[in-house]
């Protein structure tokens, strides 16, 4: 850590025809190691002033982070393996499972191969009776927010599209590709999440607060549809009759629901407050829509025990909705304070 005693004022230089330049403090020049040609990052801050980091420094935030994961025959996988997630969305380079007894128990083994396989980027470089190291291999120049959420909501998207062709066809089969997606999506969510953490670390990109709320919105919304289709998979009589009941009504609630996505997507990466606003306005109506469609559920066509299923199912449907109005909602709000101190609502 540079430590600078003493505040130093420097008159600002002009170079050249249109460039102003102000020479750096020698001292701090030594202790960080920089020399000519080396890169900085200039951040500018809300105040107006200025942060300049050499590059050498952030690389060595983002590399090689190491942390060691102390454990026995006595730990509970579930507890290793919630630790080692923790760890990786942390943003830690190498994670190092020893075991204190002469050998990792086969189950510990086993949940570490799975979670290993869950977290894009990770592997197993290393392994011994006692000991397991977890390298991680994620190039953050690879990745943008933007483009991580792109990827949730495009996963989001393919889900429903499974959940309605299984309604609409009453094909139970599918409701295991959708499973299959929520799987994927929540490895994207733990990525993103993990590079909020990278930046943060950079201190270079604002908003993060939000960004990370609204990835956690995306995610709850999979895990939403995923228990909705899960109240249809042991239930076909149930999906039969649904199927009868909401013919064209599945297609129309799919139709709706890519819209709001369409829009968030749009609301994020051209920072349009009308956009998103609208994309608010339109996940109430999802949500309005699925309760109108549980109030008309002609009741007499399911037994006692098909009902409750049948009702269960637009209960999770309804959560769908309401996670998706969060996401809209938070959309709305970085759109608004990436507009700055002007928000023109001028049509």
């Amino acid at each position: 850590m540079v430590s600078i005693k003493v505040a130093e004022s420097r008159k600002v230089q002009r170079f050249g025809r249109s460039t102003l330049m102000v020479s750096l403090p020698s001292e701090w020049v030594k202790a960080v190691g920089l020399k000519p040609g080396d890169i900085v990052r200039i951040e500018v801050r809300d105040d107006g002033s200025l942060i300049v980091t050499p590059v050498s420094l952030l690389e060595k935030r983002l590399k090689g982070k190491e942390v060691t994961i102390r454990i026995n025959h006595a730990t509970p996988e579930e507890i290793l393996v919630r630790t080692i997630y923790a760890m990786y969305i942390a943003g830690y380079d190498r994670i190092i499972v020893e075991s204190s007894e002469p050998y990792i128990l086969g189950q510990q083994l086993h949940a570490v191969r799975n979670i290993v396989r869950m977290l894009i980027g990770s592997e197993i470089v290393e392994q011994t009776a006692n000991r397991i190291v977890i390298q991680v291999f994620v190039d953050v120049e690879r990745y943008s927010l933007d483009n991580l959420i792109h990827r949730m909501l495009n996963t989001l998207k393919s889900m429903l599209d499974f959940l309605t062709i299984t309604i609409v066809h009453a094909k139970p089969e599918h409701l295991g590709e959708l499973q299959e997606l929520e799987y994927e999506l929540d490895r994207v969510y733990a990525l993103s999440v993990r590079y909020t953490y990278v930046l943060s670390t950079l201190r270079c990109t604002p908003f993060l607060t939000e960004y990370r709320t609204l990835i956690k919105s995306l995610e709850d919304i999979g895990d939403a549809l995923t228990m909705a289709a899960n109240a249809l998979k042991t239930r076909p009589s149930v999906l039969e009759k649904l199927s009868k009941y909401m013919e064209d009504r599945a297609e129309e609630l799919k139709n709706m629901f890519f819209y709001v996505l369409d829009l968030i997507y749009e609301a994020l990466t051209k920072n349009e407050v009308f956009v998103a606003s609208k994309a608010v306005d339109l996940s109430q109506e999802v949500t309005r829509y699925v309760s109108k469609l549980e109030e008309s559920l002609p009741t007499n066509m399911f037994t006692s025990e098909e009902l409750v299923a049948a009702k269960h199912f637009f209960e999770k449907f309804k959560l769908v909705g309401n996670y998706l109005q969060g996401a809209a909602e938070l959309a709305f709000d970085i759109a608004l304070e990436k507009a700055g101190n002007l928000i023109n609502l001028a049509r």
